[in-house]
């Protein structure tokens, strides 16, 4: 506990990121890995395993972009140090120990963005209806621009709504239903592959697209799923990842994920 307070009090951060939640989340999912990395073993390796392969197939290997970076489980930083020139890692909280790594090591670039340019727009937001249209809104804008030898967008599809989410169901004092849940992930995530489209370079995309909750007896209590349009992507693996095991989120479910990969 004391740990995770200095953390929370010594990571630089934005104050919408503060406010939001974001520095709380990046700090917990640290030491949720902590606790549940050798459950993760399987999803991690098919996740370096895909890295490696995409590098390989790369014509020169100067530069690599990682959108939601986070902590790195997925890719450690050693494989991007082994294999790039320089490295730029991209979201809305950089952990500490990156802000270290970028101060001692001029090979790695930090940049802190709001992918969806959705959180200044939170607070304004009073209804499901004006979700939907700041969603239509964002999707006609370039939101962000990358150019590298690889662009790697790291299990980052999915979160890209949950914050929207999580404050329009505060207005609205009711919880979305699944569909409408679903509805909103997809605009975000379309959102985002048509400004990964826009980037140059290759690109590799693995993300959950389904979320299922399971109570004690294995008995599936919820399932999410958004449908999202891959078109020119090259399908390359799916895989379930038990993010958290009954008892890690809560005593009355686990939480899996299904992943699944492209390039282009």
């Amino acid at each position: 506990m004391i740990f995770e307070s200095l953390e929370f009090f010594l990571t630089p951060t934005t104050p919408l990121a503060r406010k939001y939640g974001f520095l709380y989340s990046s700090i917990s999912l640290k030491h949720r890995y902590e606790r549940c990395k050798k459950m993760w073993i399987p999803h991690l390796k098919n996740c370096q395993d895909l890295f490696t392969d995409a590098v390989a197939s790369l014509p020169q290997k100067k530069s690599v972009v990682i959108l939601g970076s986070a902590h790195l489980h997925e890719i450690p930083m050693h494989l991007l140090l082994e294999n790039f020139e320089q490295i730029t890692l991209v979201d809305v909280v950089h952990p500490l120990k990156h802000h270290w790594l970028a101060k001692r090591n001029h090979r790695v670039k930090l940049i802190t963005q709001d992918l969806t340019e959705a959180l200044q727009h939170l607070e304004k937001l009073n209804s499901l209806d004006e979700l939907h249209a700041l969603g239509q809104e964002l999707a006609g804008k370039d939101l962000f621009h990358f150019e590298a030898d690889l662009i790697v967008s790291a299990n980052l599809l999915s979160q890209l709504a949950l914050l929207p989410i999580d404050a329009i169901e505060k207005k609205l004092k009711r919880e979305l239903t699944v569909d409408e849940k679903d509805q909103i992930c997809t605009d975000f995530a379309q959102t985002h592959l048509k400004n990964l489209e826009g980037c140059k370079g290759k690109k590799l995309i693995y993300a959950d697209r389904e979320v299922i909750y399971k109570d004690p007896q294995g008995e599936v209590i919820y399932r999410g799923h958004y449908p999202v349009n891959f078109a020119g992507y090259k399908e390359l693996k799916k895989w379930n990842w038990v993010l958290a095991p009954l008892g890690e989120a809560s005593k009355k479910y686990s939480v899996e994920m299904n992943i699944e990969a492209y390039s282009k």
